[in-house]
């Protein structure tokens, strides 16, 4: 279409250019080259498209307007191709060219930032193939021409096209440009003189992979100058070559990650392609008819893949078009789930119909070509690589014919990815049996996806996808009718091999990365026969719900999963969006979409949760929630009554700080007679506490472990809770920390306690609002109770008065209690003298936890004069963060020669400093000293103390574990520690040490201890090792 002229377009769009961050003085005015250069440019790029225009559409497939929405998070800036409400859906109505305001928002990639007032040098264009990163730069290029966008910014703007390019001829960046002028003389001196008018285009930078992957070339810095392409690129690239001339670099993820070595911190551009209501959009006008539009909607609804390939425009009218030829088979949509694989062979089978089709080999040849490119992540191919797969340009008119490939440059290309990729899928499942040696092996793809898997999964994912795919019977049947194609039988098998190989990976983080990809693989296939036995090497199971169609994909996999034992969710905050991408109900009104969607989300759920009843093996599930609503708790509830549920042990988070008010879970769990652990983290509150009550009351309650972190409890639900600790009679665990009961809840519950029906074991009220005045209650309850042996009373302001009017019941012989921690409650050394007393009475007490209260010497010095006499019983002494200094370490060390039965002491975050050390080493050294575990965390001790502690290693054979952590120990303290580790005589089993916090020799000799002692753990978390008898978290993890 010809295009107005300049001053026209000028007046129609108000100098768009100049109100999206250009100069508002008027441009210079244009030589008679620059008006030539333009004029060009705007012949040359009129197409915004390059190579072959689309089978069956017009030749522009364009957006709606494009949205910049920056976000100053590391210069990044994030496009949105066609903004929500667009009123220009693509493929129809204005070419791109005509579409006003679009030249100005263009414009704002190049704004200087508002910080610096600096424009940025390198602008990277970003996306995954096909989503329009060309397209866009085409169109910048174009309203350039025109003189709408950048005007006065840049003088000339060259696109280069560097897939056409041969990166082996040496050429100079004068050549480069005189490559793209309209004709002799070029003025090129005149050009590059003014590097800061010039914007340099390069797009298709991935299909050179020995430049991307290569080592840095040497650095050209003269324009005249002949270097390959790889030494001119790299020059533009790292600035030493015209670096104040603008760069728009166009590439999909895997580029940018092989560039960002570079480019230092550009500014970042991703393109996000069409928005869901373009996409809506475009369905109703491809279809023409509400009717089928809403049915195609509807069949994609299920699809994750599907849903998220539509956002590329090429995509989405191939994915239109296999869906239009299934309707027009008279095939019904709805019967099924609809997946990316079977729409796939109907599009490619669709095509030669009519025709003829190609030879066997032709067909094989061409999937490896596709296979070769997926692996090598290249997507163009020219003659040689042809040659190479045994293609003549007449084997190629049959997919030239059809569309399946292009024409590009002066070689050739599959008209997306994403056919390339089902192509490469089909090579690897092709029944070979002719030519055995000619196909790769299903491992090829799944290998190279979990190599890639955290660079560029557009590349792999969807082919394996398409692999799985292709073991559906319909794919399978379609293929042999309607092409002659042969799938392999060894596929099934070597796809399940592959499955057990996973299943096993040692590495978390890459199971993790990779199960979505492997659920919807194994979605894909629809083969429940397959799924079942691929998940039956699946013991426990870690998986992230990002959206609803998770929901279905999880649910579809976990009902297979026979022998799964322990299941975690997290379920995010988009699962229960109401906008979420359900794009059939979209084009409804509010009233008819409402019921259905409801029903939709209903019925996942239930899916989801099923595996509570149709899996006999699964006795524990976490689940973390960003957000929740009724129809989720409705639906796990249902599935806890069912009679088939054997759940053990229930964890539920909720990290949206909103009230929790589903009385069907909490109702659901009376006379639940398997369960044995509830673990809720969520704001239950007093109401809720009610109904968990009366489940506790209900006889067939088995529950043993309740923990109620931080459930918004008051003291208004202590009665209740009171009533069911004396009806029920397994719960033996029970953690209410942060929650508010206050004196007057205690004070209720403490009446419980007395009670001999009451067979409480462990309670945690750490961070209850309590004070001295419920100690006195707690003490009736301690001499009361026969059964509780472990109280954590951490975190509540108790004092020293508190302390001893404990101590008094600990003094007696009839108190239980074996644990106490009194961690931060406002301790001095006062009440350490009546702690002192109550140690050398009690000979129940084991574990005393003193920890972040203000001990200091004096109070340590109380304490040891207890320890040091014989009739102590203490086994475990916690006094962290209780400001010590080395002034205590003598009265330390006389009382570990003395003491028989203390087997841990943790004074870790004092600062006992290297003097403190030496003192307590004496006794270490010496054979009467029983301890076996010695913290030391963050105690200021440097190097200096190592040969102590080396000579306590090497003759002292009952210490097993010894934390170093957080001590500038340096290397040379870390070489005296491994000489000692490396002896034999030393018989430390746990160290611990900041291995990232030495040097790496000094990592590398600590390496070497660990090989030469196998049974010798070197950890930076000591507390994860904890031995049961000397857990010193146990109050945290009840």
């Amino acid at each position: 279409m010809e295009q107005p002229p300049e001053s026209e377009a000028a007046e129609k769009r108000g100098r768009i250019g100049a109100s999206s961050g250009e100069k508002d003085s008027e441009p210079e005015e244009d030589s008679d080259d620059r008006r030539r250069y333009r004029a060009w440019m705007a012949e040359k790029f009129c197409s915004l498209r390059a190579g072959d225009s689309w089978p069956g559409e017009q030749e522009n497939f364009l957006y709606g307007p494009t949205t910049l929405l920056f976000s100053r998070t590391c210069a990044k800036v994030r496009v949105v191709v066609g903004g929500e409400g667009s009123e220009l859906p693509p493929g129809e109505g204005l070419p791109f060219s005509e579409i006003p305001g679009q030249a100005g928002q263009l414009a704002a990639l190049f704004q200087p930032d508002d910080r610096t007032d600096q424009r940025p040098g390198i602008v990277v264009l970003q996306g995954p193939m096909g989503i329009g990163k060309t397209v866009l730069a085409r169109k910048l290029m174009l309203d350039w021409a025109h003189g709408r966008l950048c005007r006065d910014m840049f003088q000339y703007i060259f696109y280069f096209n560097l897939g056409d390019m041969d990166g082996a001829v040496e050429r100079s960046m004068a050549e480069l440009v005189a490559s793209e002028w309209p004709g002799p003389p070029v003025p090129v001196p005149e050009i590059l003189s003014r590097p800061r008018s010039l914007l340099f285009i390069m797009d298709g930078l991935e299909e050179l992979r020995p430049f991307l992957d290569g080592p840095d070339a040497e650095l050209c810095r003269d324009w005249a100058e002949p270097r390959p392409l790889a030494g001119l690129l790299q020059g533009l690239l790292r600035r030493s070559l015209l670096p104040e001339a603008c760069l728009l670099l166009v590439v999909r993820p895997s580029g940018w990650a092989c560039l960002a070595r570079w480019l230092g911190c550009p500014q970042l551009v991703e393109v996000l392609g069409l928005s869901k209501a373009d996409r809506e959009g475009y369905f109703h006008r491809f279809f023409g008819d509400r009717a089928s539009a809403r049915a195609a909607l509807a069949a994609m609804r299920d699809n994750e893949t599907l849903a998220t390939l539509c956002r590329a425009p090429l995509v989405c009218w191939l994915i239109c078009t296999g869906l239009k030829q299934r309707l027009d088979d008279g095939e019904d949509l709805r019967q099924g789930p609809l997946t990316a694989t079977r729409l796939y062979v109907s599009y490619v089978t669709s095509q030669f119909r009519g025709r003829a089709l190609p030879q066997e080999a032709q067909l094989r040849a061409l999937c490896r070509l596709a296979a070769d490119g997926v692996l090598a992540h290249t997507t163009g191919f020219n003659g040689s690589d042809l040659e190479r797969h045994g293609l003549s340009v007449a084997d190629l008119k049959p997919f030239l014919a059809t569309h399946i490939l292009l024409r590009r440059g002066g070689g050739y290309a599959f008209l997306h990815l994403t056919l390339q990729e089902f192509f490469a899928a089909l090579y690897s499942a092709m029944d070979v049996t002719q030519s055995p040696s000619a196909t790769h092996t299903v491992q090829d793809l799944t290998t190279e996806l979990e190599k890639y898997s955290g660079v560029d999964t557009s590349f792999l994912s969807l082919a394996v996808h398409f692999l799985f795919g292709l073991l559906n019977p319909e794919c399978v049947r379609l293929l042999e009718a309607e092409l002659g194609c042969h799938t392999s039988p060894r596929l099934r098998r070597d796809l399940l091999l592959w499955a057990a190989v996973f299943s096993g990976s040692a590495t978390p983080s890459l199971r993790a990365l990779s199960l979505h990809h492997f659920f919807f693989s194994l979605y894909e296939t629809q083969d429940s026969a397959f799924v079942t036995e691929a998940m039956d090497h699946f013991r426990d199971l870690q998986l992230v719900l990002w959206s609803k169609v998770d929901l279905l994909v999880s649910s579809f996999c976990l009902r297979h999963c026979r022998q799964l034992e322990k299941v975690v969710l997290h379920v995010q905050r988009e699962v229960f969006h109401e906008d979420s991408d359900e794009p059939e109900l979209q084009a409804g009104s509010p009233a008819e979409a409402g019921p259905q969607t409801l029903d939709l989300t209903a019925s996942r759920w239930k899916a989801l949760y099923s595996v509570l009843s149709t899996n006999a093996t699964l006795r524990e599930m976490e689940l973390s929630f960003s957000s929740m609503n009724d129809l989720c708790m409705k639906s796990l509830s249902d599935q806890l009554t069912h009679p088939d549920c054997h759940l053990q042990n229930l964890r539920v988070r909720q990290t949206a700080f909103v009230p929790f008010a589903c009385g069907d879970f909490l109702l659901a769990l009376i006379g639940h007679r398997h369960l044995m652990g509830l673990d809720l983290d969520l704001l239950l509150g007093d109401d809720g506490m009610k109904l968990l009550c009366e489940a506790l009351r209900h006889p067939q309650c088995n529950l043993q472990y309740l923990r109620l972190k931080s459930c918004a409890l008051t003291e208004a639900c202590c009665p209740d809770l009171a009533l069911a600790l004396t009806c029920n009679q397994s719960l033996s665990h029970l953690n209410l920390g942060g929650n508010q009961l206050l004196d007057s809840g205690v004070q209720v519950l403490c009446g419980a306690l007395s009670q001999p029906e009451c067979h409480l074991q462990k309670l945690v009220l750490a961070g209850c609002g309590l004070t001295d005045d419920s100690c006195q209650d707690l003490s009736a309850a301690l001499t009361s109770s026969r059964n509780l042996t472990r109280l954590c009373l951490a975190h509540n302001n108790l004092h020293d008065e508190g302390v001893k009017i404990l101590s008094t019941a600990l003094k007696l012989p009839e108190c239980p209690l074996q644990r106490l921690t009194l961690w931060s409650c406002g301790l001095t050394s006062v009440g350490c003298q009546d702690l002192s007393a109550a140690l050398l009475s009690n000979k129940n007490l084991t574990h005393l936890d003193l920890g972040e209260n203000e001990l200091g010497d004096e109070g340590v010095k109380l304490l040891c004069a207890a320890l040091r006499q014989p009739q102590c019983n203490l086994q475990a002494l916690d006094i962290l963060v209780c400001f010590l200094t080395e002034a205590c370490c003598r009265d330390l060390s006389d009382m570990l020669i003395l003491n028989q039965n203390l087997r841990s002491l943790n004074l870790g975050h004092n600062a006992l400093k290297d003097e403190g050390v030496k003192l307590l080493c004496e006794a270490l050294r010496h054979p009467d000293c029983h301890l076996q575990r010695l913290g030391l965390e963050r105690c200021q001790l440097s190097a200096a103390c190592c040969q102590d502690l080396s000579s306590v290693l090497l003759c002292n054979s009952r210490l097993k574990s010894l934390d170093l952590a957080q001590n500038p120990l340096w290397d040379e303290g870390v070489r005296l520690l491994c000489e000692a580790l490396e002896q034999p005589e030393c018989t430390l089993q746990i160290l611990a040490l900041w291995r990232e916090a030495f040097s790496e020799d000094a990592q590398q000799m600590l390496k070497a201890a660990q090989e030469s002692k196998p049974e010798l753990i070197i950890t930076g978390d000591w507390y994860s090792h904890d031995a049961e008898e000397y857990g010193f978290s146990w109050w945290l993890e009840t």
